[in-house]
């Protein structure tokens, strides 16, 4: 595929599924802030009024989940006042049922798994053009809300925009689309302005590729706030804008809501640190890494690379150089990268970041699989 149109989407904080990402997500940041290490999964449901929290914990840890959750909404922009009662929290919680610290110590892979990674050149992000476009957007439009740029937006909103490639460079804007709940009525032709001039030509200047005459502009407010008053949310639903949009190939499983032992979570960082390692290192324009692991292993079974014909050198040259300086054993990730650490070592407050806006590409937080000072190993 050389010659083709590629959609991405991105969502804003305060869109359901993201809503249940984040709660799930700042309860993994609460354990781990804790020094807790007996592992812990979250999953969240949202629907109008009620929030359902699942969390599965190898050992207690003082936090208060409703608390967490609560908390999340109201700083995504759902004042208690904005909804008909406040939201009923419905907790289902186990200690001791998931894992305990012996088995996180034998380092084993819980689940099969092949999870993929990537980087490419299209933006200083190492991120496929139409997901860095797309992720900014959202940002913007979250922006522009909390500074009151925008008054009559709601919480809820999503980003679509569609790319042409010519072998396989982005070349042009097709269109751009937005969906999003408002307060008010301000008028279909004053938001298209507003749009147009406070979040989509600012996020998109000097990324590459900006709006232009044939550029399709697509407005499409809805009626009311929207939020988790109008539509449900749950946590994983929103994989493709976790990870790099369409672009790519892609595991199934929800990265949101997993300790550091999950290796469906780690896996798909440890990837997309190579990949951008790769490239970084002038080995390729682009790079798929794909790392697949079997129940029981400490290490991958396979590690295996697709430049799409962009390498210096060949694939499989890539893939044994990234197996021999990645230590990829499934301890190893978590280790190297202070996985566990990071909620404490940062204020509390982590993996809850990376549930909005995608997980990959974030250098604005400083992950570390966005680190490529092993690149010249690769070299």
């Amino acid at each position: 595929m050389r010659n083709f149109v590629m959609t991405s989407e991105s969502v804003t904080v305060g869109h359901p599924d993201k809503l249940c990402d984040q709660i799930s997500d700042a309860v993994v940041d609460a354990y781990l802030a804790t020094g807790h290490r007996a592992g812990v999964i979250a999953e969240c449901a949202i629907a109008s009024g009620v929030v359902f929290l699942s969390i599965r914990a190898g050992a207690p840890a003082p936090v208060d989940p409703a608390a967490i959750a609560r908390r999340v909404l109201a700083e995504a922009g759902y004042a208690p006042g904005d909804q008909a009662r406040p939201p009923t929290v419905m907790l289902d919680l186990s200690h001791g049922a998931e894992l305990t610290e012996a088995a996180l110590a034998r380092g084993e892979a819980r689940h099969m798994v092949t999870a993929f990674g990537y980087a490419c050149d299209h933006a200083a992000t190492a991120m496929p053009y139409p997901i860095h476009a797309a992720h900014r957007m959202a940002q913007a439009l979250d922006a522009a809300r909390r500074e009151d740029r925008l008054s009559w937006l709601s919480p809820d909103a999503q980003v679509q925009i569609a790319v042409a490639f010519a072998d396989r460079r982005p070349v042009a804007i097709k269109a751009v689309a937005l969906t999003f709940g408002i307060t008010g009525d301000p008028g279909q032709t004053a938001m298209e302005d507003a749009l147009r001039d406070v979040v989509v030509v600012p996020a998109l200047t000097g990324q590459g590729l900006e709006i232009d005459a044939d550029t399709r502009l697509l407005v499409y407010p809805a009626t009311g706030p929207a939020g988790p008053d109008v539509h449900s949310g749950l946590t994983g639903r929103k994989s493709a804008d976790d990870a790099y949009g369409s672009f790519i190939r892609r595991s199934g499983p929800a990265l949101s809501g997993k300790d550091p032992s999950r290796i469906d979570r780690i896996a798909v960082y440890a990837a997309r640190q190579a990949a951008r390692a790769a490239v970084t290192a002038g080995l390729a324009r682009e790079c798929e890494v794909q790392l697949s692991y079997v129940v029981g292993d400490s290490e991958p079974v396979s590690v295996e690379v697709d430049t799409y014909g962009s390498g210096t050198v060949a694939d499989a040259t890539i893939s044994a150089r990234i197996a021999e300086v990645f230590d990829l054993r499934v301890a190893a990730i978590a280790e190297r990268m202070g996985l566990w650490g990071l909620p404490a070592a940062r204020g509390g407050r982590f993996y809850r970041g990376l549930a909005s806006y995608g997980h990959m590409g974030r250098d604005e937080l400083y992950p570390p699989w966005e680190d490529v000072s092993l690149a010249a190993r690769l070299a």
